[in-house]
C-alpha cells in the first residue's frame, strides 16, 4: 500500500513505517480514524502521545512480509464500532497503552519465530497489564452534508491518573509538489474566539472550510512536505515539514512548527490529565462557511450533543429494521459491527497509471529502462 518508486518493486523495504511520518504521500493518505472528502483533498485523523512513546502515534503500526512470521500484519487494537450507510453517524475505538509502544520487541520477536509458531501480539508484551491503557473513542455525526461534528472521548482504564496528549490533525494531501502550476491550498488560524480555536482551510476545488476546536488548544502548523533532510540528507524545500508535530512535541524542537500559524497541515494540541477510571471529552467541528455563519458563536452547545443523539437514533432505527427477526442480541451486534467495518473500510486511493508509467521510464514499444522491475511486463 506504500508508494513504490523503487528499482526492484520492493515497496515495503522502499517505504517503511519509520519513513511514513516524514514522507509526504502522493497517491493516498493514512491515519487513525481517518476521514476525508470524496477525492481525499482535505483529510482528518487522530494523533496521540502518552508521554513515553518514541514517536507520535499518527498511524497504525504493523509488520511487513519479511518481518512477520505469518506475513504482514497490523499489531494494534482498533475497532470499527458503528456506521450508518450514509456515514451520517460513525463510531471508532482505538486502544492506546500508557507505556511505550514496544516497536522493536514486536519486530524482533516475530522475526525470530517460524511459520509454525504463534504470532507475537501486542497484548503478549504486557503493555495492557493492570488495565494501564486508554480507550479512545472517535464519534462522527453530520448536522448536514457540509457540517461534520467530531467527538473524541478518552477513558483511562487504569487505577491511576495518566496524561494523554491528543492532537486531532487536519491536512491537505500533497498535490502541488509533483506538478508545476498546481495551486497550493492553505490552512491558517482564523479569528479570535474565547470558547474555541478556529482554522480556515482554503482549497481551490472545495472552497473554504472551518475547523473548530473546543477550548483553547495549542494550534500547531506545518507543511505536508517530505523531510528530505532526515530521509535522504538533502535540503528541505521548506523549513516546516510533515513530521513537525513529532519533532515539536517529542524532540522538543519549538522551531519545527510555523509561528505564523499557517501551512498545509495543522494539529490542535490538547494535554489531558485523565483521572483513574474516568474520561475526558474533546469536541471538534468541520464545516463550510455557510454552516459556520449559521452556528457561530455557539458551535459546541446543547444542539451539538442533540445532533449526536439524533444520528445515533436514526442509525439504530435503520439497523433494527434490517435485522432478521430470529437474531438474538449477540447476533444483531455481530451483524451491525460487521457492516460498520465494511463501511469504515471504504478507502480512496488516487492512481494515475499513465503518469506512473512515465515516471518509471516506460516508453511504448521499448523495454523498461528500470528492469528488473516487478510487473515490468
Amino acid at each position: 500500500m506504500r508508494e513504490d518508486y523503487s528499482d526492484n518493486g520492493a515497496a515495503w523495504d522502499y517505504f517503511p513505517h519509520d519513513q511514513a511520518r516524514s514522507r509526504a504521500y502522493r497517491w493516498g493518505e493514512d491515519g487513525i480514524a481517518g476521514y476525508s472528502d470524496d477525492k481525499q483533498r482535505l483529510c482528518f485523523c487522530l494523533a496521540l502521545w502518552n508521554g513515553n512513546d518514541p514517536i507520535l502515534k499518527e498511524r497504525l503500526f504493523g509488520l511487513t512480509n519479511s518481518e512477520g512470521n505469518h506475513g504482514e500484519d497490523v499489531k494494534e487494537y482498533y475497532y470499527y464500532l458503528d456506521s450508518s450507510p450514509t456515514h451520517s453517524f460513525m463510531k471508532y475505538l482505538y486502544k492506546y497503552p500508557q507505556a511505550a509502544y514496544p516497536y522493536d520487541l514486536i519486530v524482533k520477536t516475530n522475526k525470530e519465530r517460524s511459520r509454525t509458531e504463534k504470532e507475537y501480539e501486542l497484548i503478549d508484551t504486557k503493555v495492557f497489564d493492570d488495565d494501564r491503557y486508554f480507550d479512545v473513542f472517535v464519534d462522527f455525526a453530520k448536522s448536514s452534508p457540509e457540517d461534520t461534528l467530531i467527538r473524541i472521548t478518552a477513558w483511562n482504564r487504569g487505577s491511576e491518573a495518566a496524561t494523554l496528549h491528543i492532537l486531532p490533525q487536519l491536512w491537505f494531501r500533497n498535490t502541488w509538489s509533483w506538478r508545476q502550476g498546481t495551486a497550493k491550498p492553505r490552512l491558517a488560524a482564523s479569528g479570535s474566539h474565547t470558547e474555541y480555536g478556529s482554522v480556515a482551510a482554503h482549497h481551490p476545488e472545495i472552497g473554504e472550510r472551518f475547523f473548530l476546536c473546543e477550548g483553547q488548544p495549542e494550534l500547531l502548523f506545518t507543511e505536508n512536505e517530505t523531510n528530505s533532510e532526515r530521509l535522504f540528507h538533502k535540503p528541505n524545500s521548506s523549513p516546516y515539514v510533515k513530521d513537525a508535530f513529532h519533532n515539536y512535541l517529542i524532540a522538543g524542537n519549538r522551531s519545527a512548527v510555523n509561528s505564523a500559524k499557517t501551512g498545509t497541515k495543522v494539529a490542535a494540541h490538547y494535554t489531558l490529565n485523565v483521572p483513574a477510571h474516568s474520561k475526558q471529552v474533546i469536541r471538534l467541528r468541520l464545516l463550510d462557511a455557510v454552516c459556520f455563519d449559521a452556528i457561530r458563536p455557539k458551535p459546541f452547545g446543547e444542539a451539538y450533543e442533540n445532533i449526536f443523539s439524533l444520528r445515533q437514533n436514526e442509525t439504530d432505527t435503520f439497523f433494527n429494521a434490517l435485522m432478521p427477526p430470529a437474531a438474538g442480541e449477540d447476533e444483531r451486534r455481530v451483524i451491525r459491527q460487521a457492516i460498520a467495518g465494511m463501511l469504515w473500510s471504504k478507502q480512496y486511493y488516487f492512481f494515475d497509471l499513465d503518469e506512473w508509467l512515465r515516471e518509471h521510464g516506460w516508453v511504448p514499444g521499448r523495454p523498461s529502462s528500470r528492469n528488473p522491475l516487478r510487473n515490468a511486463h
